[in-house]
């Protein structure tokens, strides 16, 4: 189709041609989500390396962690890459850049990219329906079979970064409550007050993977809900006014108080709460 809309640009020079694939790449991947699953909570053997390993006694060294290896990747759209091969070239520097792997598709007979979690920039998704699973499968999974009898020591999961359905607590104001028990290494939660377009966030397939959805801002420049951990308390960052009348704002004036204990019982230093809605990309 390229060829039929421009059939002179094959014979543009190589340097203008490479210029134009370059202009051609998608913007970097910010912050994207991946669903909870269950499963990812697991035993894992300290070793000589973790400052918890203990020499003397090996029974002493399990523990219990998050494993975020298990979450399903995502599938990333670039379309540049199945242009030609000199696109292809082009885009390569971008996928190693984004931390893209290359799989082969046996049902649609092509190569797809994907993109593992990284605990560090990504963000995972729990829906209202996940809700109780995401607090009890860390505490269920110490009284499996293959943990009886063992001494385990618990750490944070490696993500900071959680969303949730703004619902979740429109329903249930203190849903927050118990959230950094197991999981007090968080200190970003985004609260999706609207996903575009609406529809049915997760597909499977045969490679396992899911959408791309990741958080923008939009038209309304949504404030941020601090926790401020010198006067023990929340504090709004940004414009309020964009709230008007909705009732999202009261719930979270209310939610504040509510963790302020939670908060110092965990030494959080910082907590943020974002109103946000996300995007299909």
């Amino acid at each position: 189709m390229a060829l039929t809309l421009f059939p002179l640009f094959p014979l543009l020079p190589t340097e203008l041609r490479l210029q134009i694939w370059h202009e051609a790449l998608p913007p970097p991947i910010s912050q994207p989500l991946y669903f909870y699953e269950k499963g990812c909570w697991g035993p894992r053997h300290l070793t000589e390396t973790d400052p918890d390993y203990d020499p003397n006694n090996d029974e002493h060294n399990w523990c219990l962690e998050f494993h975020c290896s298990r979450l399903t990747p995502l599938k990333i759209d670039v379309p540049l890459f199945y242009v030609n091969q000199e696109a292809r070239r082009s885009v390569l520097p971008w996928i190693h850049d984004q931390d893209l792997a290359i799989r082969f598709s046996r049902e649609m007979q092509s190569l797809v990219l994907v993109r593992s979690f990284d605990p560090e920039r990504d963000t995972l998704y729990v829906s209202e329906d996940q809700w109780h699973d995401f607090h009890v499968e860390p505490f269920d999974r110490m009284f499996e079979p293959d943990l009886e009898n063992k001494n385990l020591s618990c750490f944070a999961p490696a993500f900071r970064r959680l969303a949730v359905p703004s619902a979740l607590i429109m329903k249930d104001p203190r849903a927050f409550g118990e959230l950094f028990h197991w999981y007090y290494g968080i200190d970003e939660i985004l609260l999706i007050v609207e996903a575009r377009p609406d529809e049915f966030w997760h597909e499977g397939n045969e490679i396992k993977v899911q959408q791309r959805w990741e958080p923008e801002s939009g038209d309304i420049q949504w404030p941020t809900f601090c926790w401020n951990h010198a006067s023990n308390g929340f504090l709004w960052e940004g414009n309020r006014d964009v709230f008007g009348n909705d009732p999202l704002y009261k719930v979270l004036q209310d939610v504040g108080p509510q963790l302020v204990e939670k908060l110092r019982e965990s030494r959080m230093q910082r907590l943020a709460i974002q109103p946000t809605l996300v995007v299909k990309k």
